[in-house]
């Protein structure tokens, strides 16, 4: 189960009429760990126009997010320590918060619609899918093209969760993961036209999750996950992420400012 306990922090929303960042206290925090809490945490929710000119801090680490629609700049609070790897603490100017766990969406409080409790059974990272799907070109540079995709194969596991406002319960709900790589012209259509274009003359390699049919509803999941990453001579890295809680509620986000 999540530990959405850092509500126990007050997030003080200031006015939107303030332009460029908008500055947010935490206050009144108990938790031991939370060292970042003595610290004055940044935040933004406005239109894309003051996101991409907004002066950035360089002590601080960004996220960049669609909310259905919405776009937002996200600060890290913390990172969470879990057996499972750790957990990225992300919170925008109006107190919401969304947590990411080595880089897929782990839940959210203060969006139109949240997910809580989640938890991932026998899911392979998205690193050890693509080092098992994708094999080294010969020769390779890092102005090569992206390494050829194996016959793509599907790995399965499975994810709960509980619907925010709904309260639909998942449970061990059956998820298959795909990697390929997808030209920039056939982009998913879920990713939102505002961060399409940082991701023009990448080389995307795709790792996508879509829910199976079950004994239990007879058809697949209304949700799915998209994760899309460029190599480099370190590895893998990734350049955005989306959690579609349906077909009408996508989360999508990528690291900001975007690296050349």
């Amino acid at each position: 189960m999540i530990d959405f306990s850092v509500q126990r922090c007050l997030l003080i929303k200031l006015s939107p009429l303030l332009a460029g960042l908008v500055a947010f206290l935490l206050q009144g925090c108990s938790s031991q760990s939370d060292a970042t809490w003595q610290t004055v945490q940044l935040g933004l929710r406005n239109v894309v126009a003051q996101i991409e000119k907004s002066p950035l801090q360089n002590n601080l680490t960004y996220l960049r997010a669609n909310i259905n629609g919405l776009d937002v700049l996200l600060v890290k609070g913390y990172l969470d320590s879990d057996s499972r790897g750790s957990i990225d603490v992300w919170y925008s100017s109006d107190g919401s918060v969304m947590r990411i766990q080595q880089g897929r969406y782990l839940g959210s409080i203060g969006f139109d619609q949240n997910w809580q409790e989640v938890s991932r059974n026998d899911a392979l990272n998205l690193t050890e899918l693509l080092n098992a799907d994708v094999t080294p070109p010969r020769n390779s540079t890092l102005n090569s093209s992206i390494a050829p995709i194996k016959t793509i194969k599907k790995y399965f596991s499975t994810q709960s969760y509980v619907g925010i406002p709904s309260y639909l319960v998942m449970r061990d709900e059956r998820v298959s993961a795909v990697v390929s790589d997808i030209s920039f012209t056939s982009l998913p259509n879920s990713i939102p036209s505002s961060l399409k274009k940082y991701l023009q003359n990448k080389d995307l390699i795709w790792v996508s999750e879509t829910p199976q049919p079950n004994s239990i509803f007879q058809k697949k999941g209304i949700s799915f996950a998209w994760y899309g990453f460029v190599k480099n001579k370190d590895g893998f890295e990734q350049v955005i992420g989306q959690q579609c809680l349906s077909k009408e509620f996508c989360i999508t986000w990528m690291p900001w400012p975007i690296q050349p």
